[in-house]
């Protein structure tokens, strides 16, 4: 028997004007009994890629940063202006109008780690320099000496100022009371009887103003009544909290960014289990904050990205992220709840 074997060049395979050799493929599906799992698994990351860039990036404010962006105060007064804190102790104020910067100080010699506006437009900030400074950045010249100042007896870690009255809370090792109309009084102190941790951040809540909230290195969430100046209730989480953020619009509803990579929702009135729980975010949870309407919240991670979350659902309804963007420790809502302020430390600033 004579046999006769097809046989064609090499150049006659390949595509006109390239020198790649064409490669044989046998589609036969026994020789890849994974390529439906792979193909939905490209198919999968497309499309969450596709959501991640979704969102339009609107911009970078200014010229950002030297140094990491750590804390985000909005004016309560004012649509288009906020303050924002960065770790070589600078304090910047920004028009959103504009997307610059309208006043600067070097306010702290390390980490500025919280910033909160006065009810007469002057900023309060804190550090680990154990000092509280304020500043009037609408009627002074950028790098104007502050206003006043206070020195405490630790490293503070963040500031909440009343929703009234003109007095605001610091945060170190226990809670200080500051009363804005009598600089040199000295402030009334708050804490649990045995707790000697670290309180990482307090929060005033809007409504019910006479509450205060906050989370510590020892896991545990504690609750404050101004009028007695005691605790009212306290919860012990597995893993600590790093931010709370009271609900605007109901004031016994407090959420609180966990280091588990999750987000609590409590009832102050049924502190021993929570409300929901929001899970998407791969690492910490550095910042929450709800949405001016109480019914969205924003969160900032360690995991590089920005969430939005509806407040009865568990998994989150967008997730933003650019390419520079780096662990995220600051996010916040414009007071219209249009826009997001997030800050990174990847170096340039506020995006």
């Amino acid at each position: 028997m004579k046999i006769k074997a097809l046989s064609r060049s090499v150049s006659a395979q390949q595509a006109a004007g390239s020198d790649v050799t064409k490669q044989p493929r046998n589609l036969d599906s026994a020789l890849h009994p994974f390529e439906r799992a792979r193909e939905y698994q490209r198919a999968l990351n497309a499309v969450k890629l596709e959501r991640m860039h979704a969102q339009p990036f609107v911009g970078q404010l200014g010229r950002g940063h030297v140094d990491g962006v750590y804390s985000i105060a909005k004016d309560p007064n004012s649509l288009e202006h906020f303050a924002s804190g960065s770790g070589d102790g600078v304090v910047k104020v920004w028009d959103l109008a504009d997307r610059d910067e309208i006043w600067h100080a070097t306010a702290h010699e390390n980490i500025v780690k919280g910033l909160e506006w006065t009810r007469d437009q002057k900023l309060l900030t804190c550090a680990a320099d154990r000092t509280i400074k304020l500043f009037d950045p609408y009627n002074t010249p950028s790098e104007a000496a502050p206003i006043s100042s206070w020195l405490g007896n630790g490293a503070f870690t963040s500031l909440s100022h009343h929703r009234s009255k003109n007095s605001f809370a610091a945060a170190s090792s226990v809670i200080n009371i500051y009363d804005l109309e009598r600089h040199t009084a000295a402030p009334e102190i708050l804490k649990w009887p045995t707790s000697v941790d670290t309180i990482t951040d307090v929060a005033f809540n809007y409504v019910e103003t006479s509450i205060l909230g906050s989370c510590s290195n020892d896991r545990s969430i504690v609750i404050y009544d101004l009028r007695t100046s005691t605790p009212v209730t306290k919860t012990v989480l597995k893993f600590a909290s790093n931010r709370l953020s009271w609900s605007p619009m109901e004031a016994f509803n407090l959420a609180a960014a966990s280091e588990d990579h999750n987000i609590y929702l409590f009832d102050m009135r049924k502190f021993d289990r929570a409300l929901n729980v929001l899970k998407d975010h791969v690492a910490a949870v550095m910042d929450v904050e709800w949405s001016p309407t109480g019914e969205e919240l924003v969160s900032a991670s360690w995991d590089r990205t920005v969430r939005l979350w509806n407040r009865d659902r568990g998994h989150s309804r967008d997730i933003y992220h650019t390419k520079r963007m780096q662990r995220v420790t600051a996010a916040s809502w414009t007071p219209d709840a249009r826009y997001i302020l997030s800050g990174s430390d990847d170096g340039p600033g506020v995006q």
